[in-house]
Order: C-alpha cells, then structure tokens, then sequence
C-alpha cells in the first residue's frame, strides 16, 4: 500500500504522480502496523445513551484557565477551553519552546512540560534566562506515551504540553518515533486523555521542506486547534494566526515581540507597521482588516526606467498578480504609463497581506513614485480597484474609518458612501482618473 504524504490517500500501486491530489513523486511506501497488548474483545459491544440536544444544559460555571497576556486571551476567544487540544506548529529557531515555557507566568495554573528533544538542564537554563518562576509548572523528561499517561493519572494537571510530538512512542507500535503510525496513534491517546480529564494540551509539531504541516490531514482533522507562526528572521515582531479552531472564530491573531527576555505582547501595533518620519517620500498608507484586528500599514512603490525590453515587476508581501493587475489598469484607464517602467513594490515591516482592500493605496503610491512626488503623511487610502477602473467598496469599510479617525488622520479616500466623519475629510472617488486628479491637486 502507498499513501500519499500531500492529501494522504492511498494508493495499491506506485505513481509518479498521485491520482488524487496530482501532485509528483508524493507516494511513500506504507505498511500497517501491529498493535500490540491492547485487550479489544469484539464480541463484547455497549449499548450507549442518545442525547437531545435541547436537554443537554450548558455549563455555564465551567473552569475557564484565563491568561495574564491580553494578546493571548484575545486569540483564544478569552480562555483556553478546559479539554482543547491546540496543535502549535512552525519552523525551528521560532521559539515554539519558549512561548509554551511562559505559559507558567501567564497561567495560574498547574502545567506540566513533558520534553523529550531538550533535556531538563536546557529547559531550566531558558527558564532562569526568561526569568520563569516555575511555581507552576512541572517536568516530565520521558518520550514513551504510555509512561507519561500513567504518570499523569497520578498527578494530573490543567495544562499539559508535549515537546513535541515528533520524538514521542508507543510501545504499542512497532513502527518508529515520528512515523504516521506513532503520531496517529499518540495524538488520539492525548485526545482521548483531553476529553475524558478536561485537561488543555498544547502539542509542539513541525513543518515540512514546503512550508506546509507535516502529515497535515492526520494532525488537522483530529486536533481542536491549529496555530502557526508568521515571522520574519530579521524582525523581531511575531504574528500567531489560527488555522483551525472548533471553539472560537478563527478571526483573531496575536501579536508580540520577541527580547532576550522571551515573548511580550506588542503594545499599539498600528504604530509597528508605518514609517513615522514626515513626510513619507512614494509610500501611502492603508488599514487592513488581519482576521478582525484593523491595522495600518504602509505600501511602499518605486518606478524606474527600464534598460531592458521587458519591464520588471517586484511585489515583496503582496502576491505579485494584484501588481500585476494595478499597474494594468493604471496603464488602460490613466495617463500614468509604465510600459518602459520597472515598478517595485513593498510592505513595510513584512507583514504579508492577502485581502484586495489595499489596491487603493498601492496605485496612490506608484502614482506617487510616477509623478517623483511626495504623498502627505496624514491621509489614508481604501479599496478594491476593479478591472473596469471602478473602485468598489470594500468590506468592514465603517470600522476602518473609525480607525483612522482614532489615530488623527485627516484625509480619507474611499469610494462613494454614505459614511459621515466627525474629525476627518472623506474624499470619495468613483474612478481610478479622479485618483489621479485629485493626488495631483494635493500634489
């Protein structure tokens, strides 16, 4: 049997490519595993109690394990749920480690770190370092699942981290530590545990060559919750975004700094992502809406001529197909041409941004570069630009302007609405033509 380490489906034969997912050279060679010393007896079935939904009380004096970060409590939905398990996963050198670690200063509750990877002098060497109290927490050096499960049920805990689950084993498997059978098989054990003792678990996992979760459909489907981190090597912020959550919106992502002495959270992180000399030479600046948190960012442009027959497009944290398409309708609809020009464009402080709802802000900032002037620092522009050079209104359009008028902004240019503002000028514009009229006029 091959299975498929992409979309994990089988197959009888070998391929060179997989007949499900299409993607080359993914099937591995898998061979099931026996289970050993497990007393099953299929003969002996129960019969279980049905549940009405409409009978079944809602607990509202339920345990909640409430942290001291803000930022924290704010991706959770407030608290970590009593029996969650949380998947938290990226590359190495992210400090996976270090944020579990803090857990025992932002928890007033009792933790125990199971590690196998790390030995405990290391683990208390970054604890004096983090300045950890450890009046909380305690270790479990051990990597077979079956000794930690028994050790826990004679010390139980409400806050349990593996570390990680990738050097973990069963002695109920033949197979080795970090195969699809050991991860399988002690992921539904720390789940099963979770469920029946109302204990939170955060497991620490990794990810593959392509960026991607390793075993990505067996870890996925059968945790609760999936965080991963967004970093950049030569910054010190760190984003924390959810990918799955059973028990809240995944609309929410946690932002902090990284010091010397750990993680902290990032205090007024719209001032984080802007250049705040004045005024800001070929950039503009736009509110994104991150999950439900609106931010302002900064989009810088610069144009050049060409020496070549082609001209370059760059995008840095900006999928290269919306520069593609700004500068298009730029060229098609305005008398700002850039056939013989290479155009460069950036975020600053690299902070990826996927929504279209900035469109507005890259092509006042190339329009800007363009024309070799200077925006002012006190404007704010929003919105999609359409392939029919209308500008449409964008989503949660309310809530950005209000975030714009709390950070004193005086200008702010939107499509047509109806939206009053007490302390700033909303310039409305319909085409990408008034755009440029109107930056020529503040120009």
């Amino acid at each position: 049997m091959y299975l498929c380490s992409d979309c994990w489906n089988e197959s009888i034969k070998w391929q060179w490519q997989c007949p499900f997912c299409k993607n080359w050279n993914s099937l591995k060679e898998f061979k099931e595993t026996k289970i050993w010393n497990l007393n099953i007896s299929m003969n002996k079935w129960e019969i279980k109690e049905l549940s009405n939904v409409t009978d079944i009380k809602k607990d509202n004096n339920l345990e909640k394990i409430i942290s001291k970060s803000s930022e924290l409590n704010n991706v959770l939905g407030g608290w970590i749920v009593p029996w969650s398990v949380i998947l938290l996963s990226w590359e190495p050198g992210i400090w996976k480690s270090t944020i579990t670690i803090q857990l025992s200063n932002m928890v007033d509750e009792k933790i125990i770190y199971v590690s196998w990877e790390e030995t405990p002098y290391q683990i208390s060497s970054r604890a004096d370092r983090l300045g950890i109290k450890w009046n909380n927490m305690l270790i479990l050096w051990e990597s077979c699942i079956e000794n930690i499960l028994e050790t826990l049920s004679k010390n139980p805990c409400k806050l349990l981290i593996i570390d990680s689950i990738s050097v973990m084993h069963s002695n109920n498997i033949t197979a080795t530590s970090w195969s699809v059978s050991q991860v399988r098989y002690i992921t539904e054990l720390l789940v099963s545990y979770a469920k029946t003792t109302n204990t939170a678990i955060f497991i620490i996992w990794h990810i593959t060559k392509d960026w991607n979760l390793a075993w990505p459909k067996t870890l996925e489907h059968m945790v609760d919750v999936v965080l991963y981190f967004e970093w950049d090597k030569y910054d010190n912020i760190r984003i924390l975004r959810w990918l799955k959550n059973r028990f809240w919106a995944t609309s929410e992502i946690w932002l902090f700094t990284m010091w010397e002495k750990g993680l902290s959270d990032l205090q007024n992180p719209w001032l984080e992502f802007i250049n705040s000399s004045i005024p800001t030479i070929w950039s503009s600046l736009s509110i994104t809406i991150e999950w439900t948190r609106p931010i302002i960012i900064e989009t810088e442009s610069l144009t050049t001529y060409t020496k070549f027959g082609y001209p370059k497009r760059s995008a840095r944290w900006i999928n290269s197909s919306k520069l593609d398409l700004i500068v298009a309708v730029l060229g098609k609809y305005s008398n700002i041409k850039l056939e013989s020009h290479d155009v460069y464009t950036n975020i600053a402080r690299w902070l990826k941004i996927e929504e279209p709802w900035i469109d507005l802000s890259l092509a006042a900032s190339i329009i800007s570069s363009k024309l070799e002037k200077t925006l002012p620092k006190d404007t704010i522009y929003l919105w999609e630009i359409s392939l029919t050079w209308n500008i449409k209104k964008p989503i949660h359009l309310e809530r950005r302007i209000k975030e714009a008028e709390k950070m004193w902004f005086k200008y702010i240019f939107t499509p047509i609405n109806d939206f009053k503002s007490k302390s700033s000028i909303i310039i409305n514009i319909n085409t990408i033509n008034e755009l440029v009229k109107k930056l020529s006029e503040k120009l």
